[in-house]
């Protein structure tokens, strides 16, 4: 797609592109609202969903680590989905692949309502169920910057997508435990299924068609892992990346222990629930407090101390607070979330046009492998270091990874070293070049495939000038 027609197609949309944005701006936008419907009513459908299967698997082996093997399945596929379908946001569709993912993911949970089917059966089809996740949520990053305007819409946006995913983990499994009251698990679970195939009613006749970004050659496998390279040997986009997935692997101690944490302080283990509320109610604050009311420069400038204001609570429960005390603590840590609205628009406008939709996708998937790695690291700590170090360790960590990795820190000039900070693009119909000046150049052919050249200013002044016409 050609500048021009990006720049013509952000300007059809409301809302401001510098500034602040409102939730008249981003609501405003009929393919939003859609999106924003559809996540809401599936995101509630799947934590129901994990209540009631959880109970299913429980109910069938009186087994309590089967029954968390049903929460760890919800995290692992991330692993395979996002690093071998990740293509999937250029190479598919949008509209056509989110709705193929919902009524997929409704078949696969009507399947798990069969009387009779084996536990190996449901766990089967909850990993299968699994693998779609990256890929619709690999597809919604990638559209949703064509929905809504890079800069605060955006910003916004995604920061609403994320209030619902808290919000459900607030709300939800309080529902799925209501539920389950009137509710078979296999009842809840057709409920689910329900969810699905409104989620892809909803998306089917509120999007709009778009054609593919790019037509994949060769295997979507081998395109993925194409794609996960370049992402990775871009030095902005892996230190964003890996902020943002290391971030939050060290922030879900508390909520990986929070059971075992309760019994510490002479609690029930039923109160872990306030302790789970904690950061997700800090999290809906910042996402409310960062993305609508602050500027998009200072929303970049408060990236590092918003992410260490992440960690400065949990140095605390090196005292063992009690349960009042901790659940402040935790609100608080998750009002260091504040970082993510910067971090959203930092990667867009760090990411060249043709590496976007991999860089969004690959952000998505793996930001939910590391939190699943963050649950079993911690977890496991816990169960041979005390859980008065363990917080706190995973606290120094945090810290640590704030320091190295801050996204916005430009490299230094060395002698004779020119900076990396500037690009030159140029369009031609031919092909696109995309210049980090003084580094090795990189051209964007007309379907969005890279190729190297050489380091020389000569050399990107040859590619600048397009092809040759005899």
């Amino acid at each position: 797609m050609s500048t021009r027609s990006r720049h013509a197609r952000a300007a059809s949309h409301p809302g401001p592109t510098a500034g602040r944005a409102s939730y008249r701006d981003v609501f405003g936008v009929g393919e939003f609202r859609a999106i924003f419907t559809a996540n809401l009513v599936s995101m509630l459908g799947n934590v129901v969903a994990a209540v009631a299967l959880t109970v299913l698997v429980y109910d069938q082996t009186r087994s309590p680590a089967l029954a968390a093997l049903v929460l760890a399945l919800s995290f692992l596929p991330y692993l395979i989905g996002g690093a071998l379908l990740g293509a999937a946001a250029d190479r598919l569709p949008a509209r056509r692949a989110l709705v193929a993912c919902d009524l997929a993911s409704a078949v696969l949970v009507a399947c798990m309502m069969i009387p009779g089917i084996p536990v190996p059966g449901l766990l089967a089809l909850l990993f299968a169920n699994g693998l779609i996740s990256p890929v619709y949520q690999g597809v919604r990053s990638a559209v949703l910057p064509e929905v809504l305007p890079p800069g605060p819409a955006y910003v916004l946006g995604r920061a609403l997508m994320r209030m619902v995913a808290q919000s459900a983990q607030i709300l939800g499994y309080g529902a799925g435990g209501l539920l389950l009251v009137v509710l078979s698990p296999r009842g809840a679970l057709a409920a689910d299924a329900l969810s699905f195939a409104a989620s892809g009613v909803l998306l089917r006749f509120g999007m709009a068609a778009r054609p593919v970004h790019r037509a994949g050659s060769g295997s979507m496998a081998g395109d993925s892992l194409a794609g996960l390279r370049q992402a990775f040997i871009h030095r902005k986009i892996r230190r964003i990346l890996l902020f943002s997935w290391l971030i939050p692997a060290c922030a879900v101690a508390p909520e990986a222990l929070a059971a075992p944490y309760a019994t510490h302080i002479g609690e029930a283990a039923r109160a872990a629930g306030f302790l789970l509320m904690g950061i997700p109610a800090g999290t809906v604050a910042a996402d409310v407090i960062a993305a609508r009311l602050l500027p998009a420069p200072l929303q970049r400038r408060i990236i590092v101390p918003a992410g260490l204001l992440v960690f400065a609570p949990l140095l605390a429960f090196a005292a063992s607070p009690g349960l009042g005390l901790a659940l402040g603590l935790l609100v608080i840590s998750g009002l260091g979330s504040a970082w993510v609205a910067g971090v959203d628009g930092l990667l867009i406008d760090t990411a060249p046009p043709g590496l976007r939709n991999r860089a969004l996708a690959l952000d998505s998937s793996g930001l939910m492998l590391a939190q699943g790695l963050g649950f079993a690291l911690w977890g496991v700590a816990g169960q041979y270091v005390p859980l008065a170090a363990v917080i706190p360790m995973a606290a120094v960590a945090g810290v640590v990874a704030v320091g190295t990795l801050r996204p916005d820190r430009p490299r230094r000039s060395h002698t004779g070293e020119r900076p990396l900070a500037t690009a030159v693009i140029s369009e031609t119909p031919e092909r696109r070049v995309v210049h980090d000046t003084g580094a090795s150049s990189r051209v964007c052919g007309p379907r969005g495939q890279y190729e190297t050249g050489g380091a020389g200013d000569e050399a990107a002044r040859a590619q600048l000038r397009g092809p040759r016409r005899d």
